[in-house]
């Protein structure tokens, strides 16, 4: 498990490297495939090849969970920077890092 800190990051809480296999959608769109890259409480890094743009709410659908309301804070090619409109409860969010693990990390 890899913590990603870096003092000129403004994010409020650290994040975890992870490789989920999720998916996402804009309100009344239908779902696309996406990699979530990293996570946190507040929010993650993902993968998509979709044309999201600005600063739109999404839902993100990880594996066994309910779709959780994200909003998509940047955008650098088919990397998104998102935020969830409720923090993930600290329980949750360990569940999530030790079920889908990096698995660049796991290998090492």
């Amino acid at each position: 498990m890899n913590n990603i800190s870096n003092r000129r990051d403004p994010r409020a809480s650290l994040r975890t490297d992870v490789e989920i296999s999720a998916s996402v959608r804009e309100p009344g769109l239908g779902s696309v495939d996406a990699m979530i890259l990293d996570l946190s409480i507040t929010g993650f890094r993902m993968r998509c090849l979709t044309r999201l743009t600005g600063e739109k709410v999404i839902f993100l659908k990880l594996p066994s969970f309910a779709a959780l309301e994200s909003k998509v804070c940047w955008r650098d090619g088919d990397y998104f920077g998102c935020e969830f409109a409720q923090s993930l409860h600290p329980a949750v969010y360990n569940h999530i890092i030790a079920k889908y693990p990096s698995l660049q990390i796991a290998a090492e």
